[in-house]
């Protein structure tokens, strides 16, 4: 190619690369220096490495704070902070003054410590119902498997500055319905002036029932009275519950106590046992004999009527038993009669019987039976 010719292709190209190159300018990313990585491993360090409370009164509300420092050189991904009882709660307060949850959602952290920053760990501990010396922990797991948790040791001595008399009120079986009145006793050593404010479910979140009400009888003095007071509408079956008693104390916030009972309907089965009171025992059969046992059925709130409509026979021999009721008082009391019959043929029968009734608490009630045949 002859050198003008290659001259003036040169001329005519040379606009086209030059907008080729500005706009390959344009596009291309703006790059820095790369944001450093950590690298290495995280190690976390705690000030103070142990908790110590010290001696504190029961009912006292205690906090204390932890610096926890990264002083590794590779991130630390915080997944979730546990302790070793409710006791024992911790709060996350991040390095940027943010409060964390204790635990992130899913697998992600709660938050990201970098070499050589600092978080607080606000831990606090509630002395209700302990005693004496106390141990427990708090653990700062990582999100990462690889990576070694940190555990805080929490270290505290308690003693009791009230007393609640009983500690424990069981109050066994009780009926559904009427008055029922309990007295607790509250007594101080030296705390100085103290006052009750009020009552709450010792479990967060869940008020007291209604029925169950309170009433201070004494405003002065270290011994205070309580009166428990359980109204008529008691429910049915097992009820268990802390009772924590709010006192008002520079130290003191609270003491509790429990109260536990089984409330048993207001119809009564009486089988006429001895030795199984809440079964029928036919004791032991002659093969050639037929034994009847009665259960008496009353209904002691005729407000609420128990009307009876059947009686199943749960057995594999149920050809051998018969039952028969008589009413009485329809929805007040009855009489039901179960036979055997002694040439069931086993050395020993067994079974339930099932009462089928239109009534709120009871729609339902099953009596255990048994006996044994004597050739």
């Amino acid at each position: 190619m002859s050198t003008p010719l290659l001259s003036a292709l040169t001329l005519w190209a040379a606009p086209f690369f030059l907008v080729t190159t500005l706009v390959a300018a344009q596009e291309a990313p703006i790059t820095g220096p790369a944001a450093p990585k950590a690298s290495g491993k995280p190690h976390l360090t705690a000030e103070p490495s142990h908790v110590e409370f010290g001696d504190a009164f029961q009912g006292e509300l205690l906090n204390q704070e932890v610096v926890v420092r990264n002083s590794g050189t590779g991130n630390f991904p915080l997944a979730t902070i546990q302790t070793s009882c409710g006791c024992t709660a911790a709060r996350i307060i991040g390095p940027d003054g943010t409060e964390y949850p204790t635990r992130g959602p899913g697998n992600e952290p709660i938050l990201v410590l970098h070499p050589d920053e600092e978080m607080k760990v606000m831990v606090e501990f509630n002395t209700a119902g302990k005693s004496g010396d106390v141990s427990q922990s708090m653990k700062l797991h990582p999100a990462d498997p690889s990576l070694e948790p940190l555990e805080v040791d929490v270290h505290i001595r308690v003693t009791k500055a009230l007393q609640v008399t009983p500690a424990w009120l069981n109050l066994n079986k009780i009926p559904k319905t009427g008055p029922l009145e309990e007295i607790v006793l509250v007594e101080s050593v030296e705390i100085g002036d103290w006052d009750i404010t009020g009552f709450k479910n010792q479990t967060e979140g869940i008020p007291l029932p209604d029925w169950m009400q309170f009433e201070v009888l004494d405003q002065e003095g270290s011994r205070r009275r309580v009166r428990v007071s359980l109204g008529n509408d008691r429910p049915v079956g097992a009820i268990s519950t802390r009772v924590a008693i709010q006192i008002d104390h520079e130290r003191i916030k609270q003491v509790d106590f429990a109260v536990s009972a089984i409330v048993e309907p207001n119809v009564s089965f009486n089988t006429e046992s001895s030795s199984f009171q809440d079964s029928v025992n036919f004791e032991h059969v002659n093969a050639d004999d037929k034994v009847t046992r009665t259960i008496k059925v009353l209904n002691k709130d005729p407000s609420v009527p128990y009307m009876l409509e059947g009686v199943d026979i749960l057995t594999s021999q149920k050809d051998f038993f018969e039952t028969e009721i008589r009413t009485l008082d329809e929805g007040v009391s009855y009489e039901i009669d179960i036979t055997v019959d002694g040439a069931i043929g086993a050395p020993f029968f067994r079974g339930s019987l099932v009462l089928r009734a239109e009534h709120p608490d009871l729609p339902s009630k099953m009596i255990p039976f048994h006996g044994w045949v004597q050739k």
